[in-house]
């Protein structure tokens, strides 16, 4: 497995751990901190759905494609923790 692929495979682990944590909480969330969660859950298995059809087909090319890709992963994971930190918030108050 190459290192970006290992990089991203990290990442998407750790969005995963992170959902998993308030998904727990939701259960007595607010109406408004579910949707948001349920929009954040599809923007999640859309990217690893990309990461996984990308990684099949730039296997044989240049690390630079492996770059590209972890930047841009690294970029949609960090919109998504700032969505999980503003549910975890909203359910703090």
């Amino acid at each position: 497995m190459s290192s970006w692929n290992e990089k991203l495979d990290e990442l998407l682990v750790s969005l995963e751990r992170e959902r998993d944590e308030l998904r727990l909480k939701l259960h007595l969330a607010s109406r408004d901190a579910k949707d948001e969660f349920a929009a954040l859950e599809t923007r999640l298995d859309a990217l690893r759905e990309r990461l996984t059809t990308a990684s099949g087909e730039a296997k044989g090319t240049a690390s630079e494609v492996g770059d590209v890709m972890t930047e841009t992963a690294r970029k949609l994971a960090e919109d998504l923790r700032v969505g999980y930190r503003k549910i975890r918030e909203t359910l703090s108050d």
